[in-house]
């Protein structure tokens, strides 16, 4: 274990099957975490805490600007700086094609993915103007660089997310916050995997099966389980040269 390393890390939705996975390694690393969320992370983080981890959480809904504004006044009297902000609120929500798709609908996934990403982004931006400066790692998605069947809303957000990253690192780098953006392809979740299980079930193939069909479409024929994309975001939390990237972690999904 790290015993030097005293960073503070805001993680948003650490309760999701790639946020507990980064949350709990970030623990084990010895930065010092704190969660912001809704209901899902605050139980994960009363988890943690039963546990004895000395780690601290604000409940807030991320795609409300007033709540995230007060959010972070409150964060700030107990809390002198944050090094580092990983965002993780995200989903595609829906699988309609864009004629059966009702705005509302639409508009909710933009809210989600976007709107989250922007207010907390922003919020955080501030923060580290004041205190030298720090390091924003988003999630985007491989979604937001090629079609996915009947999810035009989540890629529309996770493109604004690749874009986003390029005004906040082109605005931040005089104040040293330095942005960059995962977009990870097929991630292993638990609920990815309780949807092979219903899909295997509903087309009687096994569980393998459906999967192989899923890693077929990428050349390295694997999986990507959230454990394999901590030492990227671990990279990116302490780098001070990589700055407005958008990295794939898709096995070569999309090339070129």
């Amino acid at each position: 274990m790290n015993t030097v390393n005293q960073k503070t890390i805001l993680i948003a939705a650490p309760g999701s099957g790639i946020g507990n996975s980064i949350t709990s390694q970030l623990i084990k690393d010895n930065y010092k975490v704190v969660g912001i969320g809704q209901e899902n992370s605050k139980k994960y983080f009363e988890d943690l805490i039963s546990k004895g981890s000395q780690v601290k959480f604000f409940e807030c809904d991320c795609t409300i600007e007033e709540e995230v504004e007060n959010t972070f006044k409150e964060m700030k009297k107990s809390i002198p700086k944050i090094d580092g902000m990983i965002h993780l609120i995200g989903g595609s929500f829906y699988s309609k094609a864009i004629t059966e798709l009702k705005f509302d609908e639409y508009r909710k996934v933009i809210s989600v993915n976007l709107d989250s990403a922007f207010l907390l982004g922003r919020e955080t931006l501030r923060w580290m103007q004041e205190t030298d400066g720090g390091n924003i790692v988003l999630f985007g998605s491989t979604t937001g660089f090629k079609p996915s069947n009947k999810k035009l809303p989540y890629g529309v957000a996770k493109a604004g997310i690749h874009a986003m990253t390029w005004f906040f690192a082109q605005e931040g780098s005089k104040d040293g916050v330095i942005t960059n953006t995962i977009s990870p392809g097929y991630v292993m979740t638990e609920r990815h995997a309780q949807d092979i299980t219903k899909k295997a079930e509903k087309t009687e193939k096994t569980f393998e099966e459906v999967l192989q069909g899923i890693n077929s479409k990428n050349p390295l024929k694997q999986s990507l389980h959230p454990n394999d994309i901590y030492p990227l975001v671990k990279l990116l939390l302490e780098t001070q040269h990589i700055q407005g990237q958008i990295i794939r972690v898709d096995s070569g999904q999309i090339l070129g």
